[in-house]
């Protein structure tokens, strides 16, 4: 009988004495594991070309919550919020003219992209990590 009053299986390993979080091979929440992340490129356009309509006042974040960190969607409110103080409620025709990724590690990639917005060249650069299985941005500046 166990300490819960329910017999142990015959046969079936005992957890006794060892340790899950050191033996992450016997614990079934630390042996699973996903796949590598695909290209981050079409994510990062979509998310610059989003980013700088949203501090030139066009857009809202609304939709690039589940792609931006914390610290970085309160950036851009904040930028956003600026734009539409300062009376920047036009959409701007922003292009996307080139990105370049540069794999960092496994799980990290940092990313330049220029961008063509009323007549003017922006840099942006951003930083996409893999959490929970997914790319997301970690740092962005938008020149």
């Amino acid at each position: 009988m166990s300490a819960f009053g329910v017999a142990a299986t015959p046969g079936a390993p005992s957890l006794r004495g060892r340790d899950p979080i050191r033996e992450p091979a016997r614990c079934a929440l630390y042996s699973r594991q996903h796949k590598p992340l695909g290209n981050p490129t079409p994510l990062a356009c979509t998310v610059a070309k989003a980013c700088v309509e949203a501090i030139l006042g066009a857009s809202s974040l609304d939709s690039l919550v589940r792609w931006l960190a914390p610290d970085v969607r309160e950036q851009l409110a904040q930028q956003h919020s600026l734009a539409r103080r300062a009376g920047r409620t036009g959409a701007p025709n922003v292009e996307v003219r080139r990105a370049r990724v540069c794999r960092v590690s496994a799980e990290a990639c940092e990313v330049s992209i220029v961008v063509l917005c009323e007549g003017r060249a922006r840099a942006v650069a951003m930083r996409l990590q893999d959490v929970s299985g997914r790319w997301q941005v970690t740092a962005i500046e938008i020149g």
